[in-house]
């Protein structure tokens, strides 16, 4: 009961915090654009005035990029420069605005405020960096041994079987997506209850994150696994649309982009679900007042 319960409030609370959403999404937005409309102008500059729309017309087609030469190791040189810089800058950013969605998403939190939104931005980001930088490398770090372990043993046996190698191989990806959401859930935890109690340094919200994920392990477990798996439904519905989207007025790339950009709206707006309701489930079992997390 309490995870459906969480759910709900977690519905409730995302979409009271709607502007919320929307701020993060203009933000992320501009900081795609920045790299993709450079990206772009080169892209146009490098094939001219060829016939690139109707190679692509029917698809994407390598021919079209091959035949860029010398042109094409420049672009995918500034393109994974910018990319680079995108994903570093938009890692602090996440920070930053995760603080701000934390902060309202508190059950003393009824009506969405900007003012209430940038402060929690401005009171977390620190810790909330902190605890996201801690928690991605703890997970690339564990997730490089669980991959390593079957691959060594792979490489030193001469006689394993190509079956076996395969089986090591799938259980190490499967044991790693087990975990997963028991890191997310402890990053969740921990920005909760950072912005639930301010005094709580982020190594002491880590701690806080652990402590919460593992002594309610099963509802805890239940909750995210289900919204991951909603983010995924989302995920496979807009995979299935837009491949087979292929505008070829100025009126459908409008189009395209709209839907496309309302989409990436909508994928906030499940994380924002998944954000409120892991603080719901906190809230429930635990009466936070500052100092006694």
């Amino acid at each position: 009961m309490k995870v459906l319960s969480s759910l709900k409030t977690g519905i409730l609370r995302s979409i009271r915090l709607w502007k919320g959403v929307l701020i993060v999404w203009f933000i992320m937005f501009i900081l795609v654009s920045v790299l993709m409309y450079p990206f772009r102008s080169s892209l146009g500059s490098a094939f001219g005035t060829s016939m690139i729309t109707e190679k692509l017309e029917g698809g994407f087609d390598v021919e079209a990029f091959a035949d860029l030469g010398s042109t094409m190791k420049s672009l995918v040189t500034f393109f994974t420069a910018g990319f680079v810089i995108v994903y570093l800058t938009g890692f602090i950013i996440n920070a930053f605005l995760t603080g701000g969605l934390f902060h309202s998403l508190r059950k003393d939190n009824e009506k969405f405020s900007y003012q209430e939104f940038f402060r929690g931005c401005s009171a977390n980001f620190w810790s909330f960096l902190v605890i996201s930088l801690i928690i991605t490398l703890i997970m690339s770090f564990l997730s490089g041994i669980i991959i390593l372990i079957p691959l060594g043993i792979i490489s030193s046996s001469e006689t394993i079987s190509e079956k076996n190698a395969y089986t090591l191989v799938i259980c190490a990806v499967a044991f790693i997506l087990m975990i997963i959401p028991l890191f997310l859930l402890v990053a969740d935890y921990a920005r909760a209850g950072k912005a639930a109690n301010s005094n709580l340094s982020c190594f002491t919200a880590l701690g806080f994150g652990f402590s919460q994920t593992f002594g309610k392990l099963k509802s805890s477990y239940i909750l995210m696994l289900f919204l991951i798996l909603a983010q995924i439904a989302l995920g496979i519905i807009i995979l299935s649309i837009f491949p087979a989207w292929r505008p070829v007025t100025g009126g459908g790339v409008f189009l395209l982009l709209i839907i496309s950009q309302l989409m990436f709206y909508f994928r906030l707006l499940f994380k924002t679900w998944r954000y409120a309701s892991v603080t719901s489930l906190m809230e429930s079992t635990l009466v936070v007042k500052p100092g006694n997390l």
